[in-house]
């Protein structure tokens, strides 16, 4: 497994990190394997939710036994101090732990102000953080042009953004900002969702830019061990896997499949 520093945070994250999402429609006993098996392969940086359904649930079975074994990114939602200080205490007791190393506020360019404002959640981050409980303040967005314009206040140490070979604007102004500022990147959707082709080259073109780990929703063990191996080996693409990757984001974007989440719906016609 390749690691990454995050940014100025310090932290050592595997490229490839462990998404959330998933396990929620998997039973207890085979998302617990799916995330050990993760550990085991050398994936330490483990993202999610408790708006993920049952996800972090499941994932604190295993922290309660493998806590030191991982880094813990968690969104917190709420624009609200109180709001947030509430779901954080929920994320801390589902994940059976007293402290995670990356609590992530998820806002838009509308919700801003209040959240950064007095009793805003982003002042419930600070208090947590003074206390110990999170070490590092995150933000996320699917909006990439939002993200640009928050990250130059400073307050953020990483951010998530939607990133793949598809929805790639991050690139044009986001990506060079975020190292200009030394700010730790964590790209997701870095699979459209499921929806892209071509699973080792996707993640390898989002390798090959300013990103520090993507994070792949995982549920089964097939699945892991195939990004696993690109994990591992993530040579730079070649030119003609460069040109057939943008001939299928070209025909993906012109049959209206990429959200603006960076999701992608369907399957494209192009051969893997």
């Amino acid at each position: 497994m390749k690691y990454r520093v995050l940014g100025s945070t310090g932290l050592k994250v595997s490229i490839l990190g462990f998404g959330g999402i998933p396990i929620q429609r998997v039973s207890p006993k085979e998302a617990v394997a799916v995330v050990k098996r993760a550990l085991d392969l050398g994936v330490n940086l483990i993202h999610t939710s408790v708006t993920y359904g049952d996800s972090a649930v499941k994932i604190g079975q295993v922290l309660a036994e493998r806590r030191n074994e991982c880094i813990v990114a968690v969104k917190v939602s709420g624009q609200m101090a109180h709001e947030a200080e509430a779901r954080l205490r929920e994320s801390l007791t589902a994940l059976q732990t007293d402290h995670i190393e990356i609590a992530e506020l998820p806002v838009n360019a509308a919700a801003f102000p209040q959240v950064m404002g007095p009793n805003g959640a982003y002042t419930a981050f600070e208090k947590a953080k003074q206390a110990g409980v999170i070490d590092h303040i995150g933000i996320t967005s699917h909006d990439v042009g939002f993200l640009t314009e928050a990250i130059t206040s400073t307050a953020f140490s990483n951010l998530v953004v939607p990133f793949n070979y598809a929805a790639n604007t991050a690139r044009e102004t986001l990506l060079p900002l975020a190292a200009e500022q030394d700010m730790g990147v964590i790209a997701m959707k870095t699979l459209g969702r499921g929806g892209l082709p071509n699973a080792s080259q996707a993640l390898r073109y989002v390798w090959n830019h300013d990103v520090d780990t993507a994070i792949v929703g995982m549920n089964r063990l097939s699945e892991l061990e195939e990004n696993i191996t690109t994990a591992n080996d993530p040579q730079p693409l070649s030119e003609a896997e460069e040109r057939t990757l943008q001939k299928i984001a070209a025909e993906i974007v012109n049959e209206g499949r990429l959200s603006s989440s960076g999701a992608v719906s369907g399957t494209t016609r192009i051969a893997r």
